[in-house]
C-alpha cells in the first residue's frame, strides 16, 4: 500500500512540473523517462540481460551498460545460459538470444521483453502475448548504417575489390573487369526504412533504373524516378542489382526461391541484408557453384555460419560475405543502447513505446 501511494505521489509531481507548453517546457518523453527511472528505483527492477550463444552483438562493454542501468535505476543481471534465468526479474534484455515458451516459464514475474534489435522473429511473440508480457523493439537504429553497408557491399562486387587486394599481395599490377553503378538498374524487395533510404543513395549515384516491389507503397520511392512492379518475377527479371530489405516472417521465409533466382543473369548480383530465411540458402549455393549470378550476403540463416554451410564452398568473385555487420556501426549500437533503456522506463512509467505485441 506504501509502494502504490508513493507511485502516485510521483505521477502527481510529474504532472506537476509539466507546465503549459513553453520554450523551457520538458519533453512529454523526458517526463516518461524520470517517472519510469523513478518506478524502477522505487520498486528495484531486476534486469536480465540475456546473452545466450553467438548471435547479435552485446549492449556495450559490461562496465558501460551496468553503468548505464544503474544510473536509471534498474537492476542489471548478467545471464549465460537458460539455467542462470532470475525467477524474480521482471524485464529481459536480448539482442540475439532465443526468448521462447521455456524462458518465459522460468521468469513468472516477466512483463516486458526489450529486444535490443529490431527485427524480433527470435522472439515467440505469440507465448508472450498469451503470458501478457510487451515485446519492445528498436526500430530503425541501424538504418543508415544497413543502407551504407549495401552500397559497400555492391561496389566491392562492381570494382571487385578483394580481387585486386589479392593481385597486389601477389605481386600482380593488373585489373580485373571493371563495372559502372550508373549503369545498373536496382531492384529494391521491401521499401520500407532501409529499402527507402538505400534509394535515396542510389539515385545519388544517378543509376540507370529503380525498381521496387513492397506490400507498402511509399509515394516517397516514386518521387525518386523509382517504379513499382506487381510482382517479384518482374523484379528479378528487370533488375541487375536485387536487394532483399524485407523482415523475416512466415510471409517472406523463402521467398527469395530457387524459381526467382533462375531469372538472374551471370552479371546480376543478389544483396540479402534483412535475415537469411527470406532466402532459399540451398538453392542460392547451387547457383552460385553454377556461376548463374553474383551475391553479396551479410546475414545468414544460422549465426554464426556453420562450418558445413555450402556456401563457404563459393569461390570470392561469386560471393561476398561480411558477418552481420550491417547495424554495427558505433553510432547504430550506441542508438541501440540508448533506446532500449528508454523502452524499459516507458513501459514502467505506463506509457510503453515501440510495442510490437
Amino acid at each position: 500500500m506504501a509502494e502504490q501511494q508513493a507511485l502516485r505521489r510521483l505521477r502527481h509531481v510529474a504532472a506537476a512540473i509539466a507546465p503549459v507548453p513553453c520554450a523551457a517546457a520538458p519533453e512529454k518523453a523526458k517526463l516518461v523517462e524520470l517517472e519510469g527511472e523513478s518506478i524502477a528505483r522505487l520498486s528495484a527492477v531486476k534486469v536480465a540481460l540475456l546473452r545466450v550463444g553467438e548471435r547479435g552483438v552485446p549492449l556495450g562493454s559490461p562496465e558501460e551498460v551496468d553503468r548505464l542501468f544503474r544510473d536509471r535505476g534498474l537492476a542489471p543481471v548478467r545471464v549465460t545460459s537458460v539455467d542462470e534465468l532470475p525467477g524474480d526479474a521482471e524485464v529481459v534484455v536480448t539482442t540475439g538470444a532465443s526468448v521462447d515458451s521455456e524462458v518465459l516459464k522460468r521468469m513468472p514475474k516477466l512483463k516486458l521483453v526489450a529486444v535490443a534489435f529490431t527485427g524480433t522473429d527470435h522472439i515467440d511473440v505469440a507465448a508472450c502475448k498469451a503470458r501478457r508480457v510487451a515485446v519492445a523493439h528498436v526500430p530503425g537504429y541501424s538504418t543508415d548504417a544497413t543502407a551504407e553497408l549495401t552500397i559497400g557491399l555492391v561496389i566491392s562486387h562492381l570494382r571487385r575489390l578483394p580481387h585486386c587486394h589479392q593481385l597486389i599481395k601477389d605481386g600482380q599490377w593488373s585489373s580485373p573487369p571493371q563495372e559502372d553503378l550508373r549503369s545498373k538498374t536496382v531492384g529494391i524487395i521491401g521499401v520500407g526504412k532501409i529499402g527507402m533510404r538505400l534509394a535515396e543513395l542510389f539515385n545519388a549515384f544517378r543509376v540507370k533504373g529503380l525498381v521496387g516491389y513492397s506490400l507498402n507503397q511509399d509515394p516517397a520511392f516514386n518521387a525518386l524516378g523509382g517504379v513499382y512492379v506487381d510482382t517479384l518475377a518482374a523484379l528479378f527479371l528487370d533488375a541487375d542489382i536485387v536487394c532483399v530489405c524485407v523482415p523475416l516472417t512466415e510471409t517472406s521465409e523463402g521467398m527469395v526461391s530457387d524459381s526467382l533466382m533462375s531469372l538472374l543473369r551471370a552479371d546480376s548480383l543478389l544483396v540479402n541484408i534483412s535475415r537469411g530465411g527470406v532466402v532459399d540458402e540451398l538453392a542460392l549455393a547451387k547457383h552460385l557453384g553454377r556461376k548463374s549470378f553474383r551475391a553479396a550476403l551479410d546475414v545468414f540463416s544460422n549465426e554464426p555460419l556453420p562450418k558445413t554451410n555450402p556456401l563457404r564452398q563459393v569461390p570470392p568473385e561469386q560471393l561476398l560475405m561480411t558477418p552481420h555487420i550491417g547495424y554495427q556501426s558505433q553510432g547504430s549500437l550506441a542508438k541501440r543502447l540508448d533506446v532500449t533503456v528508454k523502452n524499459i522506463l516507458a513501459h514502467l512509467a505506463g506509457q510503453a513505446t515501440n510495442v510490437v505485441a
